[in-house]
């Protein structure tokens, strides 16, 4: 039996998932108001309004012993609403991991847009549509 401790593969970079993540929900929307109501099976973490453009509601925490820590979110404006996860466990996959990741920091920036809501990719450096309002 052969043990590799500490070995490292070439061409693998290896990066530990945070320990902790910050979530940032924000007013990006033209002249709209947004109200933000986020929450997860344990924390109601209470109803924000964000009247203007540039306001945010953001919160963060350490995922659980189990890494099952997850939080989602209700984004109303006057006219619109959408209801997502903004935070999930990924044991598998990393795409949330991935675009969250700011450095050795987990950031997840969630914008409120005119047509839908985007997440900031942190490696990419740009803002990509993921729901759209539901009018």
């Amino acid at each position: 039996m052969v043990a590799f401790v500490g070995a490292q593969v070439p061409g693998i970079i290896y990066q530990p998932k945070p320990s902790r993540y910050h979530v940032h929900v924000a007013n990006g929307l033209s002249t709209l108001p947004l109200t933000v109501h986020c929450q997860s099976k344990d924390d109601d973490l209470g109803i924000h309004h964000l009247p203007n453009r540039g306001d945010e509601f953001q919160w963060n925490f350490k995922v659980n012993f189990w890494g099952t820590t997850l939080f989602w979110c209700r984004l109303e404006r006057p006219d619109a609403y959408v209801a997502f996860e903004t935070f999930w466990p990924e044991s598998k996959n990393t795409w949330l991991r991935e675009r969250c990741r700011n450095g050795t920091q987990g950031t997840c920036l969630w914008i409120a847009k005119d047509d839908g809501i985007y997440l900031f990719n942190f490696p990419a450096n740009n803002d990509e549509l993921i729901h759209k309002w539901i009018f």
